[in-house]
């Protein structure tokens, strides 16, 4: 988490020209519906990105962004600064500074990958907590399809394969800055050093053990670079 508080390139550009990126964010807000003057949280908000996308969709909504990055924040508070409907507050995925059933949805992309494995059931029921009843979850990031300690040679081949083929995905559209994110995060990915991919069955576990049912996963295509969409209900 910390490397986000290092950052200092634009990171709102990083992700401009990947077409999987945007496809995943309309995925989720169209398996959401309509969501209009309801509550939503963007956990693990970054910059904005989503919940920008989120506010102009649903103008009447009431939006919770929460990112452990201070930069992050201050960044997202600025770009939001106008909404008066927005409350951006700095927390992480095992400790969400929200009351207990206090929202309609809980969005997160490309974030709960940095939960620790041993932090995941923590994260879940934090996810849990916070719903309403008949609240839903959209939780979009990238997956490997082989579980095993770092050194596992499957695992490894697996995520190797994945990533580069992604990096090549975004080389082919012209995503040259987040082909380099890619092929940069590889070792951290492979030695997990605050960078946590597992399968959706172990996700899939957590969410199922904290109290979500209903859980469904949908491939954003192309289907072969492991970035999936769980969705669940809280009943």
């Amino acid at each position: 988490m910390g490397f986000w508080d290092e950052f200092e390139g634009d990171y709102e550009g990083l992700f401009d020209k990947d077409p999987m990126y945007w496809k995943a964010l309309d995925m989720m807000v169209e398996l959401a519906g309509d969501l209009s003057g309801k509550r939503l949280l963007d956990l693990g908000c970054g910059a904005g990105l989503f919940i920008s996308r989120l506010v102009e969709i649903f103008p009447d909504a009431k939006l919770y962004g929460v990112d452990p990055s201070e930069k992050m924040v201050r960044r997202c508070e600025l770009r939001l600064r106008d909404r008066k409907r927005v409350c951006i507050l700095r927390g992480t995925a095992v400790s969400i500074p929200l009351p207990d059933q206090c929202v309609d949805a809980v969005f997160s992309n490309l974030a709960l990958h940095h939960v620790p494995p041993e932090e995941r059931p923590k994260c879940a029921r934090e996810i849990c907590r916070v719903l309403l009843p008949g609240g839903r979850l959209f939780y979009a990031d990238m997956f490997c399809d082989v579980e095993g300690p770092p050194e596992d040679p499957e695992r490894c081949r697996d995520i190797i394969v994945k990533m580069v083929g992604k990096s090549l995905y975004d080389l082919e559209h012209g995503a040259y800055r987040t082909m380099l994110l890619h092929l940069g995060d590889i070792p951290a990915v492979l030695k997990e050093e605050g960078e946590y991919f597992t399968t959706q069955w172990v996700w899939r576990e957590a969410f199922l053990e904290a109290g979500l049912e209903r859980l469904e996963v949908i491939p954003v295509p192309p289907e072969e670079f492991g970035y999936r969409i769980m969705t669940g209900f809280k009943t």
